[in-house]
């Protein structure tokens, strides 16, 4: 999956919307943007998991924490944020796993970012990133969790091609969330659904 997804993957962590995470000197409006991106993609996506989010810990409360910690202290708007509703469907045990490899390759991630964010923005898991920190969550035993899952249910060429496609298909649908939020805001004529061309977490 990694090597089917490496380019899309690439690309995410250049998207205007996450670029404000990896920057030298990042802003805490670009910073409060990316939570509101991932809290608005990572809400609808996480329930789709089902029995395949066995030992797995949910994010959306780490990021709503983040969110009315971040808010509270007038960093940024209150509003509650949109949510993603063009997502991959997950019709297989095979498919949810490739859809949870990404989250949890996310949640990975995201606790690699934890040393900078705290040192150029004053953040940490109870200020403001308890999702880049993982806060609370057992990360080994996740990844535990995740290759138990796949060694049980990715056995086959068929379910192999579902659990891959399906980690395309969430990235893919990442990267139309965060195009529709970058992308200007269109005049009341014009048609304001978001496009189906990619890519689109």
């Amino acid at each position: 999956m990694r090597e089917r997804t490496w380019p899309v993957h690439e690309r995410l962590h250049l998207h205007p919307v996450l670029r404000p995470l990896t920057m030298r000197r990042p802003q805490m409006a670009g910073y409060l943007g990316a939570v509101r991106a991932l809290y608005g993609f990572v809400i609808p996506m996480e329930p789709r998991l089902g029995d395949e989010a066995a030992g797995r810990a949910a994010r959306a409360p780490l990021l709503a924490a983040d969110l009315r910690c971040l808010t509270s202290e007038g960093d940024g708007s209150s509003s509650e944020p949109p949510l993603a509703e063009e997502l991959p469907e997950l019709a297989s045990p095979a498919a949810r796993l490739g859809c949870r490899w990404v989250l949890d390759g996310s949640a990975q991630g995201g606790r690699a970012m934890l040393g900078h964010l705290q040192r150029s923005l004053g953040v940490g898991p109870d200020r403001g990133a308890a999702y880049f920190a993982s806060a609370a969550v057992d990360l080994a035993a996740e990844r535990l969790s995740l290759r138990d899952h796949l060694e049980r249910h990715v056995t086959t060429e068929e379910t192999c091609r579902e659990a891959v496609e399906a980690a395309e298909a969430t990235f893919a649908a990442l990267e139309r969330w965060l195009d529709q939020l970058h992308r200007p805001s269109r005049t009341p004529d014009h048609d304001q659904r978001p496009h189906a061309s990619g890519p689109g977490a």
